[in-house]
């Protein structure tokens, strides 16, 4: 929907190109294949869609001719980038028609979410960290922080990250799958609530200093609350495995047509432990 939206956003702001060009004739088959079209796209209203439907072909026309007469289809960028399109409609059409003859099974939801089920870790953790450059520097604020001085207050002033730097270092509840510092959740899990690790852990972007704040167990949430992204996955790959077959083993695998989001796996009955 939203790329469609975007292309006829677009023919619809072009300026209204010169009247020395024919007026294009726009038929009523033409009209209602398009109209169609914008149905499957969620624009229902039929009013809207004639509307939509006559402006977008009328300037799709007056482009074409343009394009026609300065014989644009003999440059090779074009013919380049008009192959790719073509490709890319191609592809799309044939994982539509695939999926519709074979749609995704309950048996193959039902894998799918044991297999995202059995890569899930039940901990989340809050942490408060601070992030400096060196690890000299990192070492002597773990000593001042182990004394008693205000871990907050120091990553207020001190720390690099300033995303966190303002609210004292502090991270909200995170699953320890998902951090970014490497070592940083298995480090997490080692520590009681208020300990300070004692050594900085070393990333990409510099050294850093952690305390576990608290820590959660978060169940995996049931199948049925997660259905329709279990569908939406399994059909990913199903297609990305179709289109695969196509294009023989001598090519590199093609990626699913559909972007993938990882599964949000947040649980309304999250235990603080």
């Amino acid at each position: 929907m939203k790329k469609i939206i975007t292309v006829l956003g677009l023919l619809c702001s072009l300026p209204v190109l010169a009247q020395s060009v024919t007026e294009p004739t726009i038929t009523d088959k033409e009209q209602q294949e398009f109209v169609n079209l914008l149905k499957s796209r969620g624009i229902k209203d039929a009013k809207q869609g004639r509307a939509i439907a006559r402006d977008t072909l009328r300037k799709e026309k007056l482009i074409g001719q343009a394009a026609w007469k300065q014989q644009l289809e003999r440059d090779p960028l074009v013919k380049r980038q008009l192959a790719e399109s073509r490709t890319k409609i191609y592809a799309d059409a044939l994982v539509r028609n695939y999926l519709s003859k074979h749609p995704v099974t309950e048996s193959e939801i039902e894998q799918q979410y044991r297999l995202e089920k059995s890569r899930y870790n039940t901990n989340e953790v809050k942490i408060r960290h601070i992030m400096v450059k060196d690890e000299k520097q990192a070492k002597d604020l773990i000593y001042l922080i182990g004394v008693g001085e205000d871990m907050g207050k120091i990553a207020r002033e001190k720390s690099l990250d300033k995303a966190t730097a303002k609210n004292g270092g502090e991270l909200p509840f995170t699953n320890v799958n998902n951090f970014a510092i490497p070592n940083l959740g298995s480090v997490s899990l080692l520590l009681k609530k208020g300990e300070l690790y004692g050594k900085p852990l070393q990333s990409k972007w510099g050294y850093h200093i952690v305390r576990l704040e608290d820590k959660r167990y978060v169940p995996f949430p049931p199948k049925e609350s997660m259905k329709d992204k279990l569908r939406e996955t399994a059909a990913q790959i199903k297609a990305a495995r179709y289109m695969n077959s196509l294009v023989g083993p001598k090519h590199a695998p093609i990626q699913s047509m559909i972007r993938s989001k990882p599964t949000n796996a947040k649980s309304p009955n999250a235990k603080t432990t």
